[in-house]
């Protein structure tokens, strides 16, 4: 085999090696999956903010950007939210997006809102990435006075 064939072979080798090997380890591929982790008071006065610290995990390998959490309720409405102590956001539409997750990182989460209505209400937190649900909701049952 001449010198240059021998020489174009072990290029393209090394290339191939490159792609095969590290170029995964950058890569951002894979769906995101997030899970939301906590605890909600089990009662509540209605009208009154209501903090509660939540932890959002990202349970897959690539980035979460924007993260983003959903409270679905009609009892409820979300206020704001203070992304690992630092960014205070306000909540638009009863959801709250703010920084980013990478792969296998869990952030705390201070959740404000509040609770219209006396009885009992369900509050469910959703991860979301923008718009798209990413994980499975968290779920929490609250006596309201």
């Amino acid at each position: 085999m001449p010198r240059g064939a021998r020489l174009a072979a072990v290029a393209v080798a090394v290339a191939v090696g490159f792609v095969v090997v590290v170029l995964p380890l950058f890569s951002n591929s894979g769906a995101p999956h997030a899970e939301i982790s906590g605890a909600v008071p089990d009662t509540a006065t209605a009208g009154r903010p209501l903090h509660v610290d939540i932890a959002l995990d990202n349970v897959g390998d690539g980035i979460i950007y924007p993260v983003c959490v959903t409270l679905n309720s009609d009892a409820a409405t979300l206020l704001s939210a203070l992304f690992q102590g630092l960014d205070q956001v306000a909540a638009r539409g009863n959801r709250v997006c703010g920084g980013q997750l990478t792969g296998q990182e869990t952030i705390s989460v201070s959740l404000v809102f509040t609770l219209n209505h006396r009885g009992i209400a369900t509050v469910r937190l959703v991860p979301q990435q923008g718009t798209t649900v990413i994980g499975p909701a968290f779920s929490a049952t609250v006596i309201v006075s």
